[in-house]
């Protein structure tokens, strides 16, 4: 990596529109393109019956919890990469080192709890065994993608983040014929059904990787880059403090997203399929929001380490207010098109009834969830990472799961929409008080105590 390159680019830009959307949009359709992975797999095994389809959104929602940790850890690393650019060869390369051993302890793990896990959540044995067999077959693509973060990283931190997602989208393209031939046996395929969606979304997860490192390699730069840093143990230390709190926070959020499917099961098998549906559109909409949110890595975390305060409160604004109208926008039409896309995703009267109900509600607590990725993220780089781990683990557990439990047995399916956008509304007020605190501050002389916690 060129790291004067990489640093003077972001310190030089100005925080407009077309700057903002020159890094965000292709990291947006970066997340877009993975989110899409569960949803192209559920369409796709739409006609094997309903069977086949709830095996793969719960085999695809366990590997999401498991992909929270990894990209927790990647959210801490753009973290440090972005304000040490002097270290950047180093950095990255005990970054690497570390994502893939995480990614093959995390699948490995996976790969054991994996029965375990969804037999708490199902009690039908047809279909735990395919959301198992499904599961593990997309547990092989973690390293895939803890790389892929990495490349995602690079190529933000250069400031050409296009060359990163135009790989992954036309990886990601090919997993539709893929996929395809494995579930229903075309082109002389063996008939897989249901586990061919999953192996057939690893191999175009490697796929992309194999094409993103062809690209990296072609640099000389990249090159000199990673064989002269490779395993830089001396940063240890500053790697695994800037890292831990944000996977910590992911893994208790998925233990959180686990005692919510859990308390989603209390209430009936239909009401947890429509959940299922709901939860992947919401999936979709918050893409602009983490788009925006990687980005205020890069940039903001640019202004930040040159104490330009100018630029933090330009860039924050800008960064903001351009998330939460994209996400509004997205929630919108979500929210007109709730009938058509409930029939899109699923075939029972009653689950589409349940969904037309609900997806309002979520898209307008997406909209929220947008304002928190940001505003966490701004928090984030100013170094006050154990307090934004608190404050995200507190408002789900200490708020949101004792609410859930206790109120949606008695009045029903709509409350859990309901308490979605409650609780966000308090976790935004504080991350919002938390960030114009710092802004109002001294601005460059408080810089080097958050980085010290």
């Amino acid at each position: 990596m060129n790291n004067d390159q990489a640093a003077n680019h972001h310190s030089l830009s100005e925080p407009t529109l077309p700057n903002l959307w020159r890094i965000a949009v292709p990291l947006s359709g970066a997340m877009l393109s993975q989110s899409l992975l569960g949803l192209v797999d559920t369409a796709l095994v739409g006609h094997l019956g309903g069977l086949a389809l709830a095996s793969v959104s719960i085999g695809s929602y366990l590997v999401f919890i498991l992909v929270a940790l990894i990209t927790g850890f990647g959210t801490g690393w753009h973290n440090l990469i972005s304000k040490h650019g002097q270290t950047h060869p180093r950095l990255f390369s005990l970054g690497l080192a570390y994502a893939v051993v995480i990614s093959i302890t995390v699948g490995a793990i996976g790969g054991y709890i994996t029965d375990d896990l969804i037999n708490m959540f199902v009690l039908d044995d047809r279909i735990n065994t395919l959301a198992a067999d499904y599961a593990q077959a997309r547990l092989w693509a973690l390293p895939a993608i803890a790389l892929s973060i990495g490349a995602r990283i690079y190529w933000s931190e250069l400031g050409a983040p296009w060359q990163y997602t135009k790989i992954l989208l036309l990886a990601h393209l090919a997993n539709v014929p893929i996929s395809y031939g494995l579930i229903y046996g075309l082109g002389g395929l063996p008939a897989m059904g249901a586990v061919g969606a999953g192996i057939g979304t690893s191999i175009a997860v490697w796929l992309g990787v194999v094409l993103q490192a062809l690209m990296l390699f072609k640099k000389s730069s990249s090159n000199a880059t990673i064989s002269s840093a490779l395993f830089s143990l001396n940063h240890w230390q500053l790697l695994l403090r800037f890292t831990w709190p944000p996977m910590l926070q992911q893994f208790i959020f998925s233990l959180h997203l686990a005692v919510f499917l859990w308390i989603i099961s209390l209430l009936g098998a239909s009401v947890m399929a429509a959940s299922f549906s709901v939860l992947n559109v919401g999936l979709v909409l918050i893409l602009p929001a983490i788009g925006l949110g990687q980005s205020a890595l890069s940039l903001l975390g640019a202004a930040l380490a040159n104490g330009n305060k100018e630029y933090i409160i330009k860039w924050s604004k800008l960064i903001l207010h351009t998330g939460v109208l994209s996400v509004s926008v997205l929630a919108l039409f979500v929210g007109f098109a709730a009938p058509w896309l409930a029939q899109l995703l699923l075939v029972n009267r009653e689950l589409q009834q349940l969904t037309i109900a609900a997806l309002p509600w979520y898209a307008a607590a997406m909209v929220l969830e947008a304002c928190i990725i940001i505003l966490g993220r701004f928090v984030l780089l100013t170094g006050q990472r154990k307090t934004v781990l608190l404050l995200m683990s507190a408002s789900q557990w200490l708020v949101f799961l004792p609410l859930l439990y206790w109120l949606s047995p008695a009045y029903g399916f709509m409350t859990v929409w309901w308490l979605h956008v409650g609780y966000r509304v308090v976790t935004i007020f504080c991350f919002w008080w938390m960030w114009r605190r710092f802004i109002k501050g001294p601005l460059i002389g408080q810089m080097s105590t958050f980085n010290k916690e």
